[in-house]
């Protein structure tokens, strides 16, 4: 059998479908679940064609990669690493967080920023998020800038957009964004809003660095990873030289992070399908809200036409553990807002500092939202929202 023939009888094989684990008496019906990546036949096909030329290191494909990503949304430089950690670490170091120097960041932020954060001996200050919404108010990432702050972290959580432009304006007014009086970095997490543009601005347009995910919960997946933009020259120097061992370079400390080439054909085909994920992940988000309208559940997206809708957090009045046997009962798996619970609780900060957070936390649950669902289950779920009682 020759390599093409292969390629297409592993394609064409069928893959097995999500069968739930069920309890002995409890109905067998499929249960929806939360979350399954957005992977299409051609991927699979890519990585296929990938392994049988033997492209299993980092190559030719992954500058490929590197230079659509960065073309496709209009930065300078793109750099693919292993994991969502990496890209933070890389980052945090490009911009010179070190020991006992400080970086900002809402509650709302990744694990695997205050991981990254920990890497570099530096110091997380967090701020809570403004009341009813998803985001921080940007008066209160200042308020929490000092003289040892050297980054401020922005993130797009659950897909939800926030116009930062006047933060930065600010920052350009109090002398923060010189580099020869003070420069203070701005690093913007836009996984789940890449390739989505917001009234002629695309998101991390602005920042000194940009971080888009690709892991599984992602708007793009290559199963784990992420990839570093940048517009700087000295910024992209520093994390090209970090992210590869070896080389004949004069030996430090660099870091076994990058991807291999059947991982960059796979993120090809996932840039090729952005697009169209975007825009279904829109229009079940408008279905969602419209559904959110007539229920006693509450959603805190305020712009529905420009929300992405990464994933999609209803927030209740009862007890999350009421919610989550409601929608348990009708076979829709949910996740808690904040899985791994908010930053200050991650930490051990006390709850009473950051109350709007912690509301959300104890009160909202994430539906699934993923282009994969059907037309029933879309319908399922925007009824099982309607109906809550």
């Amino acid at each position: 059998m020759s390599a093409e023939q292969s390629i297409e009888t592993a394609i064409n094989t069928p893959r097995p479908e999500y069968v739930p684990a069920t309890s002995a008496g409890k109905s067998k019906h499929q249960t929806i679940q939360y979350l399954r990546p957005t992977l299409s036949r051609n991927e699979l096909k890519s990585v296929l064609e990938s392994l049988v030329l033997e492209e299993v290191s980092f190559g030719q494909g992954v500058l490929n990669f590197e230079k659509t990503f960065a073309r496709t949304f209009d930065f300078g430089h793109a750099a693919a690493v292993d994991s969502y950690t990496s890209a933070f670490h890389l980052a945090l170091l490009a911009c010179d967080l070190g020991k006992d120097d400080e970086i900002v960041m809402p509650v709302s932020a990744p694990l695997a920023l205050l991981d990254a954060t920990s890497y570099n001996s530096a110091r997380p200050v967090l701020v809570d998020l403004a009341k009813d919404s998803f985001h921080p108010d940007i008066d209160a990432i200042l308020g929490a800038v000092t003289e040892k702050t050297k980054v401020i972290f922005l993130p797009y959580v659950f897909g939800s957009y926030k116009d930062y432009r006047a933060l930065y304006e600010k920052l350009e007014q109090a002398g923060l964004r010189k580099p020869k009086e003070r420069m203070v970095r701005v690093i913007e997490d836009i996984s789940h809003v890449v390739g989505h543009e917001f009234g002629g601005r695309q998101a991390g347009s602005e920042a000194d660095i940009a971080i888009a995910g690709l892991n599984e919960d992602h708007l793009m997946t290559i199963g784990k990873g992420g990839v570093v933009l940048t517009d700087s020259n000295n910024l992209f120097a520093v994390i090209k030289d970090l992210r590869v061992q070896g080389g004949n370079r004069p030996y430090r400390m660099r870091f076994d992070y990058a991807i291999t080439d059947y991982q960059a054909a796979m993120g090809l085909e996932q840039l090729g399908n952005l697009s169209a994920i975007i825009e279904r992940r829109r229009r079940m988000g408008v279905l969602y809200n419209e559904a959110i309208d007539k229920s006693r559940l509450k959603s805190y997206f305020m712009i529905p036409d420009a929300d992405v809708c990464g994933s999609f957090p209803v927030i209740g009045d009862a007890d999350i553990a009421h919610i989550q046997r409601y929608f348990s009962s009708l076979q829709i798996e949910t996740r808690r807002v904040f899985p791994n619970g908010p930053l200050h609780q991650v930490m051990g900060l006390n709850p009473l500092d950051f109350p709007n957070a912690e509301r959300l936390y104890q009160r909202g649950v994430l539906l699934p939202l993923y282009p994969m669902l059907n037309k029933a289950a879309v319908e399922k779920i925007t009824a099982a929202i309607r109906g809550f009682y």
